[in-house]
């Protein structure tokens, strides 16, 4: 089982979040992903800034050497398809090969995830259909965008090998489209419907076929943890852990 880091870069100073990356780097975990939000929506409890992931991933690639680096989830309701994939190869031509490329389709209205864009004024499309399709839409532009399909007068920038793509699920019909689309699927690990979720993956993706995520938890990290077990038999691939305090971290 693969462990990864999941740091909210809002709960800490940028240093700090940093530094939490460079000790992920250095341990036993196999990827560190950030959050794409365009702001903290519990400022109470956070002491730092919702800080653009793709900026901050650069600064983190520039102070790591060995783990994947990725967003989980890039919002493509937020960005353009093509700001993601210049985005995404940018971070995988910095980083030497480790760019994970992490795709969701986004809010859905009335929910806690949606009261930045509240904030803003941004009117969100309350059909579930309509968002799975843009998200499927906006891989296959980044994809033809990578094989150069739309360089003639001009040239985008190009990762430096396959990046693997995952995509954030909370919905069987969601998770087939996307196995079906050659993208690992990954789903919060109490979701109510996570093992139908995690039975739609495509075991040919190897390491990035599914995973789940859980709100960070030291034990966790424990191979023996019966947890990691169960999520072993179900063939999950790898167990995210997302920090939930500051103290998470400073101590992860």
């Amino acid at each position: 089982m693969r462990i990864d880091l999941h740091i909210n870069q809002a709960l800490a100073p940028v240093n700090d979040v940093i530094d939490c990356a460079i000790r992920a780097d250095r341990g036993i975990y196999d990827a560190v992903w950030v959050l794409d939000h365009l702001a903290s929506m519990e400022p109470a409890r956070n002491k730092g800034n919702m800080l653009d992931p793709h900026t901050l991933l650069g600064a983190i690639a520039a102070n790591t050497k060995r783990v994947h680096l990725g967003v989980l989830v890039n919002n493509v309701a937020v960005r353009p398809a093509e700001v993601i994939a210049g985005a995404s190869a940018s971070l995988d031509l910095i980083s030497r090969g480790r760019a994970v490329l992490g795709l969701g389709a986004g809010a859905a209205p009335d929910t806690y995830f949606a009261s930045e864009h509240a904030a803003l004024g941004n009117v969100l499309n309350p059909s579930m259909q309509v968002r799975h399709d843009r998200l499927l839409d906006s891989l296959a532009r980044i994809r033809a965008i990578w094989s150069g399909d739309h360089d003639s007068n001009v040239v985008f920038p190009k990762p430096t090998r396959t990046v693997p793509v995952v995509v954030g699920t909370n919905s069987v019909a969601l998770a087939r489209r996307a196995a079906d689309a050659g993208c690992g699927v990954n789903v919060r690990g109490d979701h109510p419907e996570a093992r139908e979720i995690l039975a739609c993956a495509n075991p040919s993706l190897g390491e990035w076929s599914s995973s789940v995520w859980f709100a960070y938890d030291r034990t966790l990290t424990d191979p023996t943890n019966p947890r990691i077990a169960d999520l072993e038999k179900q063939g999950v691939e790898r167990v995210i852990l997302l920090t939930s305090s500051p103290d998470d971290v400073l101590n992860a």
